[in-house]
């Protein structure tokens, strides 16, 4: 303990020796380590404070201690692999953002929260209801129905040709010849890089509460397949994305208000529905009708997707 702490720069909060190595500083003197341990700040406000609120801020962070003791994790949200959870202990009404230390909230402290994808609402806590606004995302993936089959044709199209290149070349070409083609063949192989509709959900609370008044975390939103991208898998994802969303969002509201009811926002359920493919009318029907009977045999599309897309060329 002598070798990394120094005598000579004692505390000036609890006198015990300080770190030889970067200190932590409070109004430029260090303090120990167990001073250290207490501090659940945002990032810069410790480098706000003088002695005088530093001792204040330990005061009340002591006197969070009970809340902390008797915190029970009843529901648990992760943010992302590097972001903060939020835990709630719904029995007490209590909530916080670290799962064995850090300050304890009460339900009360809570004064608001907005979830969105990327800029556009989702659930926000409203007076006496929680708010759900319809999302026009699964409208946006059904739109790309027709950009996702030709992709699956392309796609085809090039794989039958590395497949009779690669019968014809297989008696003649050496090993390494062949891994190098592969390597080439790979280089111009068809992706899917076409962007998904949204980027990221965004979690922001709002707080009344001394040292702490917002958290304002980020989470990815789900993407295409770049090899297989289906537009049913996305929205399951999504759909299961949005429902964990809107489980937080109902428990938060909760603790703002245990009474609250929810007031549904735009074009009918937050519910996502079943990819279907998108209206456009080809000028070879039977041509197009062959083309998404080949994606059909290949797994690509559903029975109901081939069917619904047969009665929209056909005309029916």
């Amino acid at each position: 303990m002598g070798l990394f702490s120094n005598n000579k720069k004692l505390c000036p909060i609890c006198g015990n020796p300080t770190p030889r190595l970067l200190p932590t500083k409070i109004d430029g003197q260090p303090i120990c380590k167990e001073c250290d341990s207490k501090i659940d700040l945002p990032a810069g406000a410790v480098n706000q404070m003088s002695l005088t609120d530093f001792k204040k801020y330990l005061v009340d962070f002591q006197d969070n201690q009970a809340l902390q003791a008797e915190f029970t994790t009843t529901y648990r949200f992760n943010i992302g692999f590097w972001g903060c959870s939020v835990f709630l202990d719904e029995t007490h009404g209590l909530f916080r953002m670290k799962e064995d230390s850090g300050w304890v909230f009460q339900g009360k402290e809570l004064k608001s929260f907005r979830i969105s994808e990327d800029r556009s609402p989702l659930f926000e806590s409203g007076s006496g209801t929680l708010k759900c606004t319809a999302s026009d995302v699964p409208a946006r993936v059904n739109a790309m129905a027709d950009t996702i089959a030709r992709f699956h044709m392309e796609k085809q199209e090039f794989e039958r040709r590395e497949a009779m290149e690669g019968l014809r070349r297989c008696m003649d070409e050496t090993n390494e010849e062949r891994r190098e083609r592969e390597r080439t063949n790979d280089l111009y192989r068809p992706r899917f890089d076409v962007s998904a509709p949204v980027k990221e959900f965004r979690v922001e609370l709002t707080l009344d509460h001394p040292y702490w008044k917002s958290f304002d975390e980020k989470i990815s939103a789900p993407e295409f397949d770049r090899d297989y991208p289906r537009a049913e898998d996305y929205l399951r994802t999504y759909r299961e994305q949005t429902e964990e969303l809107h489980l937080l969002a109902s428990k938060l509201m909760r603790m703002i208000d245990p009474n609250a009811g929810e007031t549904r926002i735009g074009g009918g359920a937050q519910g996502v529905q079943a990819a279907q493919p998108a209206v456009t009318l080809p000028t070879d029907a039977v041509s197009e009708i062959q083309k998404y009977k080949a994606l059909l045999d290949a797994g690509v599309l559903t029975e109901e997707e081939f069917s619904a897309k047969k009665r929209q060329l056909l005309g029916i």
